[in-house]
């Protein structure tokens, strides 16, 4: 039997056109990595720059903070949030003050406070709420049991460590989704600008050399969709590896010895 086609999934692992040219970003924002003047004092930095990152379609700060026993400078990127402007400082530490833009732990910060870029570890320099226009609330703070609970974007609920650091503002940027795309043209050049193919055909829309779902008088698979984790690459479409297929939430869940 002849060989089939490589599939656009074989061919995005290659790489090569399939990867975002990133020559001309701004970077990765991220806190600087704790260290004694933080967690004692504070330090402050000036914003001079807004750059923007084409990955997360959000503005970046670039900050212009003074070493401590140094005469140089230097420079750090973090998050903007709404309402900073350039020559604005900014204050990161124990100390700061709660206002817009300042970087603290979140058993200094109020209760019910809108925050962003927030730690979920202590230490890993900001994870939670860091896309345009998210921002998280705090909702409690145990000190007793040095915990911190926090509602996410998503509405859910998280338990962090008290020490974790979070900046007070929401993300910059906000109402990015809400404009609609209106043609499928705006949409292709949305997609092409992240190196992403648009339109998609759809596996069983295509014939058998393209696409193992290909082929036949009406448009099926033919076979189960899910596929082994072990098979070759070119069999590896559709649902790999699935523990469960179908709609979540319409199994009748019963407890243990029919109780309900």
């Amino acid at each position: 039997a002849g060989m089939g086609k490589i599939l656009r999934c074989q061919r995005k692992g290659k790489g090569s056109i399939f990867k975002m040219n990133l020559r001309k970003n701004s970077g990765s924002p991220k806190y600087i990595a704790l260290n004694k003047n933080e967690r004692k004092k504070n330090f402050k930095g000036i914003v001079t720059k807004f750059l923007f990152d084409r990955i997360c379609h959000r503005p970046n700060l670039k900050i212009k903070i003074n070493a401590p026993y140094f005469k140089i400078s230097y420079y750090e990127l973090f998050i903007a949030v709404e309402g900073l402007y350039t020559g604005k400082a900014i204050f990161c530490g124990l100390k700061s003050k709660v206002n817009l833009g300042n970087v603290l732990p979140i058993k200094k910060i109020p209760l019910g406070s809108t925050i962003c870029s927030v730690e979920e570890k202590n230490g890993d320099c900001g994870v939670i709420a860091r896309s345009s226009g998210t921002f998280c609330i705090l909702i409690t703070v145990l000190y007793s049991k040095k915990i911190a609970k926090i509602k996410l974007p998503s509405k859910n609920l998280k338990i962090i460590n008290f020490n974790c650091r979070a900046t007070i503002g929401m993300v910059a940027g906000s109402g990015r989704t809400k404009k609609p795309l209106l043609k499928a043209g705006c949409k292709f050049y949305n997609m092409s600008k992240r190196k992403k193919k648009f339109p998609r055909v759809r596996g069983v829309a295509t014939n058998p050399v393209d696409h193992p779902h290909g082929g036949g008088n009406h448009q099926h698979i033919g076979h189960s969709s899910t596929v082994s984790r072990r098979s070759p690459p070119g069999q590896k479409i559709g649902l790999i590896a699935a523990k469960r297929t179908g709609v979540k939430g319409h199994r009748i869940l019963y407890s243990v010895r029919g109780k309900l």
